[in-house]
């Protein structure tokens, strides 16, 4: 398997990551019944339990550009060591991306929500380059 596609399955699980960081906050502060049942009313969760959510949403958000790119470009023939490395970039970026948004830290997160939409753009660039 290629780079290419083994960060796309990191991307992938690291989805899972940010969701059980959201399930797992809300569920020691609401508790498992409330977890276990319909969830019609929350309590007020802590700041860093709703950003949780939001770097989870954001992440939803732009993994299938992600997941497309390096799928086009694989299928094409056209992966590379740049779109490797562009991978492994976006990986790690979004890792980066979601840690601080949980941890509220607002201007180096954007640069890595920019590192991870550039990282896109190169793989995508593989595909005319």
């Amino acid at each position: 398997m290629t780079t290419d596609l083994w960060c796309l399955v990191v991307a992938t699980f690291w989805g899972w990551v940010l969701l059980e960081v959201e399930a797992v906050g809300k569920t020691r502060i609401a508790g498992t019944a409330w977890n276990m049942g319909n969830r019609d009313v929350a309590p007020e969760f802590p700041a860093w339990i709703q950003r949780a959510g939001r770097a989870l949403d954001n992440h939803k958000e732009n993994l299938p550009f992600f997941l497309v790119a390096v799928l086009v470009v694989h299928v094409a023939g056209k992966a590379d060591r740049v779109s490797a490395v562009a991978c492994v970039v976006y990986v790690l970026a979004r890792a980066a991306h979601g840690m601080l948004y949980i941890a509220g830290i607002t201007r180096v997160r954007s640069a890595a929500y920019v590192a991870g939409l550039v990282a896109t753009l190169t793989v995508v660039s593989r595909l005319i380059l």
